[in-house]
């Protein structure tokens, strides 16, 4: 019988539950990841940097604004390199590790998966899925970089590049015996890019091609609530589900997840899981202030606020009657902009 709600563990890693937000550029900020862990994430991993940038500044500080971690607070933590060079991943990985500021960081992820062009263009991200012998070669530097400090490499990656070369499968074996320790699958192709369908039947036939490593996969693609998560365990037998840009905004998803996996476990009905989940007016405006003073922290105000808008549309989407405070918001300039129209939009309820 399967076990919905469960632990994850990535090496020594233990995560506590097997429900993860999906590392998303402009998304997964250490604020974020924070706030998504409070309502029931038990991974997040960094927006994805530049092992070569890194390697050639000798330095983290370059992204250090992407690298930021806070371990007290947001539970089990990966940061996420991508590069086309082994030799930037061996570089760079000893930086983060030696930096008192990353060190405490549980898992080295290894972005494989990252369908845009700007990145693809580099021969990194999803253009890996083109090249496994590249790829190998790049987790085995991972690995032996990290080893030393005790940390594990997990790796992401997608389908294939696209429907006519699905690899997946064959792309996870490949990275087992490289040496990573865990693996999330977002089942669309690079060409695909966000469109379409997720392709579960593909998270299936990857979890069966590597049953018996005792190597977990992250199922991702297509998770949009409690019951899309259950289902997606219950057909592809992943063994945690990664969350992407249904979480944008949207925090909340975690919390209906967890209560979907254990009412699953319960064998009940999935119906009036969602009903339970429903969030006031109230405390999304408290969620987003939260969210940009987190950044503000980190960025200053003009940049945060800046950055907020994209993220503020995201937690407004399809809301009754918010488009004309959510066009408002876009052009807010300051923090005290920002607030003065989320207590407009709270009054409005």
């Amino acid at each position: 019988m399967t076990k919905f709600l469960h632990p994850f563990s990535i090496g020594k890693v233990t995560i506590p539950e097997n429900i993860s937000l999906a590392p998303m550029a402009g998304t997964s900020t250490c604020i974020y990841r924070t706030i998504a862990h409070e309502y029931g994430s038990s991974f997040g991993v960094t927006e994805l940097v530049s092992a070569r940038g890194i390697r050639f500044k000798e330095s983290v500080e370059v992204s250090m604004r992407y690298l930021q971690i806070d371990p007290m607070h947001e539970g089990v933590t990966g940061i996420q390199l991508f590069g086309a060079d082994p030799d930037d991943f061996a570089c760079a990985i000893p930086f983060i590790l030696n930096d008192p500021r990353l060190a405490s960081v549980d898992v080295i992820d290894i972005n494989m998966g990252c369908p845009v062009s700007k990145v693809v263009k580099t021969g990194g991200g999803s253009a890996l899925m083109k090249d496994p012998v590249l790829a190998a070669k790049i987790i085995e530097s991972s690995v032996k970089a990290a080893e030393p400090f005790g940390k594990p490499v997990s790796v992401k990656f997608r389908s294939g590049w696209d429907e006519g070369h699905i690899n997946a499968p064959e792309f996870a074996k490949m990275c087992i015996a490289s040496g990573a320790k865990a693996l999330a699958l977002h089942a669309r192709t690079q060409t695909q890019l966000y469109r379409g369908t997720a392709d579960w039947e593909v998270i299936r036939k990857t979890k069966e091609a590597i049953s018996g490593t005792g190597i977990p996969l992250w199922g991702n693609g297509d998770v949009k609530d409690g019951a899309s998560a259950v289902d997606m365990i219950r057909r592809t037998g992943c063994d945690g589900v990664m969350v992407g840009r249904a979480a944008q905004g949207n925090p909340w998803i975690f919390s209906e997840i967890r209560a979907a996996l254990e009412a699953a476990d319960r064998g009940e009905e999935l119906v009036a899981v969602s009903r339970n989940f429903s969030v006031d007016r109230k405390t999304r405006a408290e969620v987003i202030r939260r969210h940009l003073l987190g950044l503000c922290d980190r960025l200053g105000e003009k940049t945060a606020v800046k950055e907020m808008r994209a993220q503020i549309a995201c937690y407004l989407k399809g809301g009754r009657g918010t488009a004309e405070i959510k066009n408002r918001l876009m052009t807010a300039d300051t923090i005290s902009e920002v607030e003065a129209l989320l207590d407009e939009y709270i009054r409005a309820e």
